[in-house]
């Protein structure tokens, strides 16, 4: 990655870890309804302990050369862009709103300035994924969520009642909907897509699956949250969730020690042979 794009990631993962402490730690900075505070804390879980660390490794790895350290770094880049816009958007102002913008904006400009550059350097990668699982994978994610959420935008629509998670969270419209079903969902499904059908946008796929993996542990995070506060929650919603985060990082798990395909050498030596001429 490019310097200045390298050191807003830098700084914005910085800002992220700082964040989460007093998030975590200090009762009563969240002032949203209970539901909505624990899965702000749930987040910050997430965040801490395992968007963090990816994201500090992949830019250390990125310094040198590192195909799949650019990739981790778009993909904690993409966990941070949605959750801080929904801390942004969604949660109550509180003293750390002003970091939770900082971080958005960072994270945001990071990308725009260079996520597309890292993705597209980064085929040897995604030679080594398993095409079919993972692209299956990424597709039912995007189908899955799409469908729940065009159901309860629908329900909402012709009823006037709102789904019973928005009001235990105590909000009126749910920004999930907005970034899942505008770019987040789709950008899984084409991704998936890409992996079937070996179409360029494959070069997607590995940093959408971490970002599943991250989603996922934040959610059953939240989740897990609110049953120690003697909430009811849904125990199939929390195996499911986490049976998807745990397939998604094993799979990029696997794309990391995987060896490179002969096509992937192929195409490789094409490049660096057109460039030579």
């Amino acid at each position: 990655m490019q310097t200045i794009p390298n050191r807003l990631a830098a700084v914005a993962t910085f800002l992220a870890a700082a964040a989460t402490l007093p998030g975590l730690a200090v009762s009563g900075l969240y002032v949203d309804a209970p539901n909505w505070a624990q899965q702000a804390r749930g987040t910050d879980l997430a965040t801490l302990f395992l968007a963090v660390p990816v994201l500090a490794v992949g830019l250390w790895t990125s310094t040198r050369g590192s195909s799949a350290g650019r990739l981790a770094v778009v993909a904690g880049l993409l966990y941070l862009v949605y959750n801080y816009a929904i801390f942004a958007f969604a949660v109550a102002m509180n003293p750390l709103t002003a970091v939770h913008i900082a971080i958005f904006g960072l994270s945001l400009w990071s990308l725009v300035l260079a996520g597309r550059a890292a993705v597209e350097g980064s085929d040897g990668v995604t030679e080594r994924l398993n095409r079919r699982a993972a692209g299956g994978l990424l597709i039912a994610v995007a189908a899955m969520f799409g469908l729940l959420w065009i159901g309860q935008i629908a329900t909402t629509s012709t009823t006037g009642i709102l789904p019973p998670d928005l009001v235990k969270a105590g909000i009126s419209s749910n920004p999930v909907y907005a970034l899942d079903l505008a770019f987040f969902l789709p950008l899984c499904a084409l991704a998936g897509i890409g992996l079937l059908r070996g179409h360029s946008v494959a070069s997607y796929a590995f940093p959408m699956l971490i970002w599943v993996a991250l989603m996922g542990a934040g959610v059953v995070g939240g989740l897990l949250l609110m049953a120690a506060a003697g909430d009811q929650i849904a125990v199939p919603v929390v195996v499911a969730i986490s049976g998807l985060s745990v397939a998604a990082s094993i799979l990029a798990a696997v794309a990391l020690v995987r060896p490179g395909s002969a096509t992937g050498l192929a195409r490789t030596s094409i490049r660096l042979a057109h460039l030579e001429g």
